[in-house]
């Protein structure tokens, strides 16, 4: 006796008379298609999330060396521009009487007498911000500037001056006359000027 199998007994869903026996078909066959479908195995997961969170972590090391390089660029940014700033108010001390010349950077007096013989003065800043104000105590020091400068002999001579910055200053950095050196700055700039008074 010959055996049947239930395909000899399934009608082909194009063949199927009834719109309702064929919708049927279809939902049956896509259900057994989830459930016979290939997923990932645990095994593979676990080694995805490993991969992925030794990248994560290889990224996550950099961002103390980018933050500091970033604080690193805006302490000399600012330090670059306090420079200017002391070697500009320097340039533009005035005088009343044409022998005495003044002015003034962050509250730091800037004065010398032309022709009065004297050697280098030396005017120093331990307590700048970044934006070249005295820090108050709201906003945190962060930069030391030391200007040493040789008044002109004459009205028509010039002087000479050294402008330096140094970063940071919580580590309260200490400039050294002698060796014209910075120590415990994580970082400094130097330039040297020449100014004619401005009677």
């Amino acid at each position: 006796m010959k055996k049947f199998s239930i395909a000899d007994f399934r009608l082909p869903i194009a063949e199927s008379p009834h719109p309702a026996r064929r919708a049927k078909l279809y939902a049956s066959s896509f259900i057994l298609h989830l459930f016979t479908s290939s997923a990932f195995s645990l095994v593979e997961v676990t080694l995805a999330i490993g991969v992925a969170s030794f990248a994560l972590i290889a990224v996550l090391g950099l961002l103390p060396v980018g933050l500091k390089s970033v604080k690193n660029a805006n302490e000399q940014a600012a330090a670059a521009n306090v420079l200017n700033a002391v070697a500009c108010s320097l340039r533009t001390a005035s005088s009343t009487n044409s022998l005495d010349f003044f002015n003034t950077f962050a509250g730091q007096a800037i004065q010398y007498s032309v022709g009065s013989g004297a050697s280098t003065i030396i005017v120093s800043w331990n307590n700048l911000t970044l934006e070249g104000s005295t820090e108050t105590s709201q906003s945190p020091k962060r930069l030391s500037a030391v200007l040493n400068f040789t008044p002109p002999g004459t009205l028509i001579t010039t002087g000479r001056a050294t402008v330096t910055v140094a970063w940071s200053a919580q580590a309260n950095p200490t400039w050294n006359a002698t060796t014209q050196q910075w120590t415990n700055a994580d970082g400094a700039i130097t330039s040297g000027l020449q100014f004619l008074p401005r009677p």
